[in-house]
């Protein structure tokens, strides 16, 4: 690389992100931009795309523009960034206009580091003119698979984005993804006029989520979901559903037994919407049911289920919204529960479309999915496979065809029958029960005190600065302290997770809340 350090590189990564070590190929992108190069990047949700266009801007003089299709994703991003001591803002629809005035002052006073725009708005007049006239050292194209008509989530003024290379020449493109297959990054590349571009693309295999799918009847799939949900009592899941309907209802009927459940989805007015997302995201309830409208941007690492009540509409999709589970790298659980009449609900709004090609590309999708629902080949494999990444058939041990399968699926599929339609072909087996080690540490009755006192002290701070509470510490940042009991900031800031700006932000208030003066 050019002119910065690895081990300046490692420090940023600690001081700003609280971490000892990269993920793989981010350190080798963000080098890339250093050096002036054109990157693409796919990347699976949750392998740590944001840090490899957060962190350059750093080291490089002028504002990093951000490109994202997604409103959510900026809030929560911001939030973050302003939590790490690095300065970005939004423009976008819910932005005050007295807030457009000051971040339209930073541009032009090149105080801001990163600005996180649509691309409607980036595209506007006002906005050309001034970016146009910014000293911009690098846009990044986010959700780059948008700019596709191959791509699941084709997006028109994702194409005008080729414009960017008029207003600044020289400012490398980086473009990043998950869910793109081998047409849609080749497409990517030439809708962008990229130069030469660095490739960085990593296994689309998530190893710690297991996959599972069952087709289903009406009468059999509460059963399932709700087995499901006691399964994981207590930890963040996400329940899809297809309609408005379905979603009210379920968790309608999921709080009636018991379950703690918000619904999320597009009619609701804005307030309740976010206070239903706000909720969630502090852990209470548990359970968010939602259309697909929940989600993008929506960066929950502790998300310990994702459950799909109906078939999605492209592999795409599926890997992107079960990839919301896990993200912190601990066992997750992706479940498909899917019924025949989906295929009814599909082909519906597949005949309503005008143009015969976005047909033709859209019965391609539903064969795809209705594939994986009904393989007899390992689920990751499969999913791999769809992206373009050679990878051999074998026993992966982390979905339902290859087992071993966690004892309460298992007891599902003693009790419901499974349609004979799902696996036409394949010998019925009895999937293996998952054996489960004694954890290697147990929690004591003192941690758990100490956890829980962590929990009510980030609760009442996330509210007060109104951020989300897994933005301040992540639940395995708080099990790590209450675990340690540290005494002073030092043994403190050994502690994994815990950068120096962080640990000068709120180390005192920690330690007051671990050792009590009425202790």
């Amino acid at each position: 690389m050019g002119t910065i350090g690895g081990d300046r590189l490692l420090e940023a990564l600690e001081r700003h992100w609280e971490s000892r070590e990269f993920r793989p190929l981010q350190r080798e992108t963000i080098e890339a931009v250093l050096d002036r190069r054109d990157v693409a990047v796919v990347m699976p949700t949750g392998g740590g795309k944001s840090l490899c266009y957060q962190m350059p801007v750093l080291f490089l003089p002028g504002t990093a523009v951000v490109v994202s299709p997604l409103i959510a994703l900026m809030k929560d991003q911001v939030e973050r960034l302003t939590q790490r001591g690095i300065r970005a803002a939004a423009l976008n629809s819910s932005t005050p206009y007295p807030e457009q005035h000051r971040i339209h002052r930073e541009i032009r006073e090149g105080t801001l580091r990163l600005l996180y725009i649509a691309p409607e708005r980036l595209l506007r007049e006002d906005t050309v003119e001034l970016i146009r006239h910014t000293p911009v050292c690098y846009y990044a194209i986010d959700e780059a698979h948008c700019i596709s008509e191959w791509g699941h989530e084709f997006r028109p003024d994702y194409r005008r984005l080729s414009e960017l290379r008029q207003w600044h020449p020289e400012a490398p493109i980086l473009a990043l993804t998950a869910s793109a297959t081998r047409r849609v990054r080749h497409d990517i590349l030439t809708q962008l006029g990229m130069r030469d571009p660095a490739k960085f693309i990593r296994s689309f295999e998530r190893k710690n989520l297991r996959y599972m799918a069952r087709q289903t009847d009406g009468q059999t799939q509460w059963r399932l979901l709700e087995a499901a949900l006691q399964a994981h009592a207590r930890r963040s899941v996400i329940v899809y559903a297809s309609t408005i309907a379905v979603v009210e209802q379920t968790a309608r009927q999921l709080n009636q037994r018991g379950i703690g459940a918000v619904a999320y989805h597009a009619q609701l007015p804005p307030e309740r919407r976010r206070a239903a997302q706000e909720r969630w995201m502090a852990g209470d309830p548990p359970v968010l049911v939602g259309t697909i409208a929940f989600g993008m941007g929506i960066d929950k690492p502790d998300v310990r289920a994702v459950i799909h009540l109906s078939l999605p509409k492209s592999v795409e999709q599926y890997y992107q919204e079960a990839g919301r589970a896990g993200r912190d790298g601990e066992p997750s659980d992706c479940l498909l529960l899917w019924q025949a009449a989906d295929a009814g609900v599909i082909a519906y709004f597949i005949k309503q479309m005008g143009d015969e090609e976005e047909r033709r590309r859209a019965w391609r999708r539903y064969h795809d999915i209705r594939g994986y629902a009904q393989s007899v080949m390992c689920r990751h494999v499969t999913i791999c496979r769809h992206f373009g990444e050679p990878v051999p058939s074998r026993i992966c041990g982390m979905c339902d065809v290859c087992g071993p399968v966690p004892e309460w699926y298992e007891q599902l599929y003693q009790r419901v029958p499974q349609p004979e339609a799902i696996r036409p072909h394949a010998p019925v087996r009895k999937p293996r029960r998952e054996k489960v080690a004694a954890p290697a540490a147990a929690a004591t009755p003192a941690s758990e005190a100490v956890f829980g006192r962590l929990r009510a002290w980030r609760l009442q701070l996330a509210r007060r600065e109104k951020v989300p509470p897994y933005v301040i510490f992540h639940d395995s940042v708080l099990r790590s302290i209450a675990a340690a009991r540290p005494a002073d900031l030092h043994t403190l800031a050994n502690i994994s997770g815990l950068g120096p700006v962080k640990l000068e932000k709120y180390g005192a208030e920690v330690l007051k809340v671990v050792q009590p003066s009425d202790s």
